[in-house]
């Protein structure tokens, strides 16, 4: 413990920019063991988790490939033909949801997908609805917060041939049968009214816009989300505090889905970083008394 308690001074007197050097010079093993894991908490949340907050309407296709498998494998127990309610809140541009449900029409082309889209940035709700993006560019110019990274890159183009459709100006749409049955509209995901205007899910999309908000409106979020899952649905939620995320459900009767779970957290490169980058994913611990609830992405709520 002394050791640890010497590591949190030195982090008190040598400039951050010099920490996060040696931070990366020490071997990966090193760095994942439960001392270092504590350490990077304490790096984390003393310097980097108050840091400057802002929005981004970043957002691209099929963004994480596990976490789409997995939402598509739950759906396995559906009737046949039956409806599935889905809807993504804080959806952006629209690449998310309409990833997901190419992975449910992927998996069970014979359900029929009811969707919503909600966006508190209207401009952006009007281009999800229009399912319209130029390769490289990101389509969310003009949106409420900073735009990101572009939806799909030239190279993606040859992957996505089944999503999207070229046009002849050279931009590419969501193919027809995406884009059928989806409602797209302009709401806050802090308004307690919303599920007046969805009405319950089966499968409940929250990711990446809790994260910015402060730790008091983020925790009214994350409730208000819950409202939304119908009994036996799925919440999927990322982009939040851990902290947050895992005390509000752990107290509630959402249960952590460890399918894939692994996957699903270390898949997206983008997240690298951490403890030194605010929206960085901090590396799975199964000494974490909590790992499942802190590293879920996934959870079910039992039928009432």
């Amino acid at each position: 413990m002394s050791t640890t308690v010497t590591g949190f001074t030195l982090i008190h007197q040598v400039p951050l920019r010099l920490c996060r050097a040696i931070w990366d010079s020490i071997p990966s093993s090193v760095r994942r063991t439960p001392t270092m894991f504590r350490v990077g908490r304490y790096i984390y949340r003393k310097f980097v988790r108050n840091t400057v907050r802002f929005q981004s309407h970043y957002t691209h296709f099929m963004r994480n490939p596990p976490l789409l498998s997995v939402i598509g494998a739950l759906t396995s127990h559906y009737p046949a033909n039956s409806d599935v309610r889905i809807a993504s809140i804080g959806c952006s541009t629209g690449a998310e949801l309409y990833s997901v449900i190419y992975a449910i029409k992927n998996a069970r082309s014979d359900l029929h997908v009811k969707a919503h889209g909600a966006d508190i940035s209207g401009t952006v709700v009007e281009v999800a609805r229009q399912g319209v993006y130029h390769p490289d560019v990101p389509a969310a110019q003009g949106g409420l917060y900073v735009a990101g990274r572009a939806e799909v890159a030239s190279a993606d183009g040859p992957s996505l041939v089944d999503i999207l459709q070229p046009l002849p100006d050279g931009s590419l749409q969501v193919r027809d049968w995406l884009r059928e049955g989806v409602t797209w509209l302009t709401a806050d995901a802090t308004d307690e009214r919303l599920v007046n205007l969805v009405g319950q899910q089966d499968i409940l999309l929250a990711n990446n816009f809790m994260g910015p908000m402060q730790d008091e409106l983020a925790e009214r979020c994350l409730v208000n989300m819950m409202r939304l899952v119908a009994p036996g649905g799925y919440l999927v939620i990322d982009g939040n505090d851990l902290d947050i995320k895992t005390r509000v459900l752990k107290a509630s009767a959402f249960r952590p889905v460890l399918m894939k779970q692994e996957e699903i957290w270390s898949s997206e490169s983008s997240r690298s970083g951490w403890p030194w980058l605010r929206w960085a994913r901090e590396p799975l611990d199964r000494s974490e008394p909590d790992w499942a609830y802190r590293y879920s992405v996934v959870f079910q709520i039992g039928d009432r």
